[in-house]
């Protein structure tokens, strides 16, 4: 008789391998936000879009748990005008601007997202350029940073455009995880 995998419950099931010690299984790949949303109901957008000036903050998100970190999974930047963008992580300021309320993306869940964010933020000073590009007119740009971008409490995130234009558009997605 081979080597058998019993599942630790109690209930006498057990999982065979091959002759050469292989279990054979079946594996779900998914990216971490449709788990975040399927499983936790946590995972969020947050959008704005409006006449903007020259150098003007389009969007700042900043995480307001203390206990979930906020994962950046993927950001847009739409323009009317070709512009530079600039993707940076300012230290938590007083906050201005318009109020943009998270959108949870499980629309069963009926969690708030647990973030303060800001259309035409005007109270963050740029600092820690995380990175910058260049969006053609009547175009977007999309970064994928798959989680790889962290908020911890307080923590922010902002895109600014560099050239004034009639347009910008500007939408921040992820989803938290407990911290640690």
């Amino acid at each position: 008789m081979g080597f058998q995998i019993e599942d630790g419950t109690g209930s006498g099931a057990a999982a065979a391998v091959d002759g050469e010690n292989r279990l054979k299984t079946t594996a779900v790949t998914r990216v971490f936000i449709a788990e975040a949303s399927d499983l936790h109901g946590d995972s969020y957008t947050w959008s704005h879009a409006y006449d903007y000036d020259a150098n003007d903050t389009i969007l700042l998100v900043s995480n307001s748990s203390t206990t979930k970190e906020l994962f950046i999974h993927f950001i847009s930047i739409g323009s009317d005008t070709a512009t530079r963008w600039i993707l940076h992580s300012p230290e938590y300021p007083t906050l201005a601007g318009t109020e943009i309320t998270g959108v949870n993306t499980n629309r069963v869940s009926g969690q708030i997202a647990l973030a303060e964010a800001y259309g035409d933020e005007t109270g963050n000073t740029q600092a820690n350029i995380l990175v910058q590009g260049f969006v053609p007119a009547n175009s977007m740009a999309s970064l994928f940073p798959e989680g790889s971008i962290i908020l911890g409490y307080h923590d922010c995130i902002a895109v600014d455009l560099v050239t004034a234009g009639t347009m910008a558009t500007v939408t921040i997605a992820g989803y938290y995880h407990e911290a640690g």
